[in-house]
């Protein structure tokens, strides 16, 4: 399974995917409260990567702005 490092901006004022470094730099407008910013990243990466978003996880950094994500292609 491919897996990427995501630095993740919560609340931001639009919802952004952007190349980082050796990862992806991804605007949220949702808070880091209660799991809705993540809830918002799975769902955005898997729009973004064209698959189903249960295919989409988050490895580590599930408290942290620093995310480790793999994905079922």
């Amino acid at each position: 399974m491919p897996q990427i490092n995501v630095k993740v901006i919560a609340r931001a004022s639009r919802c952004e995917i952007i190349p980082f470094n050796d990862g992806l730099k991804v605007k949220l407008t949702r808070p880091a409260v209660e799991g809705k910013a993540n809830e918002q990243l799975c769902a955005l990466l898997a729009d973004y990567w064209h698959v189903p978003k249960k295919n989409v996880r988050i490895l580590s950094g599930e408290h942290s702005s620093i995310k480790r994500i793999e994905w079922l292609e």
